[in-house]
């Protein structure tokens, strides 16, 4: 999920940023959109034919999956596709990522989801799936603005596979936690070989998700998180010391030794890290380097976190990922204006290039409709309709079909996909203007011309 910096923290920040960079921007700017809008207008009338003749259908009612073909042509070589999302909770968009995700498995061999979901709730989730139902392994693993009735047919699929024997593997990349998810099933995996280390991990993870929030000065949060950091410290010379006993106790997957023992390593490193900037921000001590905001680390800590998932945990495995279009889009230092206009790192800007090269990012947008708000999952956000003139949105209306999917990393700049290469307005959540290039953000597109609000499932 995507929040907010504080309000203080935020106006610092611009501040910052404008002091250092306001004269030379407004030079460079002024000539760049001069330019780049005099060749713009020139061949606007090329752009709509071009996107009739180019844009790939998606038809949902199509059971044969024809229309998804075009994926083995623009994935090829592609180790890593990423779904993105200018919003969540819009069923439109989870049904259609739930379709492909079921294709890029069965097609084209993908065998491993990635959720911008904690780590540990993931991981622990899929390795008792046997024992849980769909529901509750939806409910257990990813975050909740995700409990919906669309996404929760991928998770009945995910058990059917599972069942036989050609398993689509859950797992996350966030730093993020869920109540109880990890706590409950690690304290039983450890309470069958050491009772009194069950207790100390449970009361650890407990205490863990309540370190900022229950904590009012610095001092305070210093003294818990040292002695929690020296707790997990414990549990993981005891995992080690007692790795043949844990691993006949631990579910039978090849990989849940590795993904217990990274788990604990990262909530130390959370400890370390997001939490320590997390609780000066509450005390309203803000960093004067952008990337030390725990609005940015959290997307670098996930780009970590997604490298050891691609490099170390399946490192032979084509992946799938799931998360929103800041997160997932390629560069947001590159971007002209996100919707925070602070173009701080994502998760993008940290992944290293070789694994930029074997990815595939797909964003997704909706030219009308509207999607719950992830702070509450009730509250309705309508999407701007129409879009402003000239916009990602707008543009994409020329296909006429309701979903489309457009390839920029196989195109060339020429008249008809300029619009790709210079500056374009994009809605984040459907409402709030971004500006950027398109072709530096994402290698395709996948358009909508109508979303409205997912179901939660209670």
């Amino acid at each position: 999920m995507t929040r907010e910096p504080s309000r203080k923290g935020e106006i610092e920040l611009k501040r910052m940023i404008v002091r250092m960079t306001l004269p030379l921007l407004i030079v460079c700017l002024a000539f760049s959109s001069f330019s780049a809008s005099a060749r713009a207008a020139s061949e606007e009338k090329y752009w709509d034919s071009w996107i009739e003749r180019h844009a790939q259908p998606l038809d949902a009612s199509n059971a044969s999956n024809k229309d998804l073909r075009f994926l083995k042509k623009v994935l090829k070589g592609k180790r890593i596709v990423q779904l993105g999302e200018m919003t969540h909770g819009a069923g439109e968009i989870n049904a259609t990522k739930v379709r492909m995700i079921k294709y890029l498995h069965e097609e084209l061999g993908y065998d491993v989801l990635a959720f911008e979901s904690g780590f540990p709730d993931t991981n622990a989730s899929y390795l008792n799936m046997d024992q849980l139902t769909p529901k509750s392994t939806m409910k257990n693993s990813i975050y909740a603005v995700w409990h919906t009735e669309d996404v929760v047919e991928l998770f009945d699929y995910m058990k059917e596979q599972k069942e036989k024997g050609d398993p689509l593997i859950l797992t996350g990349f966030d730093i993020q936690s869920m109540k109880n998810s990890f706590n409950d099933a690690a304290t039983h995996w450890v309470k069958a070989v050491d009772p009194e280390k069950a207790e100390l991990l449970s009361q650890s993870e407990n205490d863990f998700s309540t370190l900022v929030t229950d904590s009012n000065t610095f001092d305070e949060f210093s003294q818990k998180k040292e002695k929690l950091v020296k707790n997990y410290q414990k549990l993981i010379k005891f995992t080690k010391t007692h790795a043949s006993e844990l691993k006949e106790n631990l579910p039978k997957e090849p990989k849940a030794y590795e993904m217990f023992m990274h788990s604990l390593q990262l909530r130390i490193d959370v400890m370390e890290t997001y939490m320590l900037e997390e609780m000066k921000e509450k005390l309203e001590e803000y960093p004067e380097n952008i990337e030390n905001f725990s609005f940015f680390m959290r997307d670098r800590m996930m780009a970590e976190q997604f490298q050891w998932v691609a490099d170390t945990l399946y490192p032979k495995k084509k992946i799938i990922v799931w998360g929103h279009n800041y997160h997932l889009r390629k560069q947001n230092t590159k971007m002209i204006k996100d919707w925070v206009q602070l173009n701080g790192p994502n998760m993008g800007d940290y992944l290293p290039e070789r694994l930029k090269k074997q990815t595939y990012t797909i964003g997704f947008y909706a030219y009308s409709g509207a999607s719950l708000d992830s702070s509450d999952n009730k509250t309705v956000k309508p999407v701007t309709s129409p879009p402003p003139s000239g916009s990602l949105e707008a543009l994409l209306k020329a296909a006429d079909h309701p979903v489309v999917f457009v390839d920029f990393l196989h195109t060339k700049n020429k008249k008809g996909t300029s619009w790709m290469y210079n500056p374009r307005t994009a809605l984040y959540w459907g409402y709030m203007e971004e500006q950027m290039i398109l072709k530096e953000q994402y290698d395709g597109v996948i358009w909508l011309e109508h979303i409205t609000p997912s179901v939660i499932i209670k």
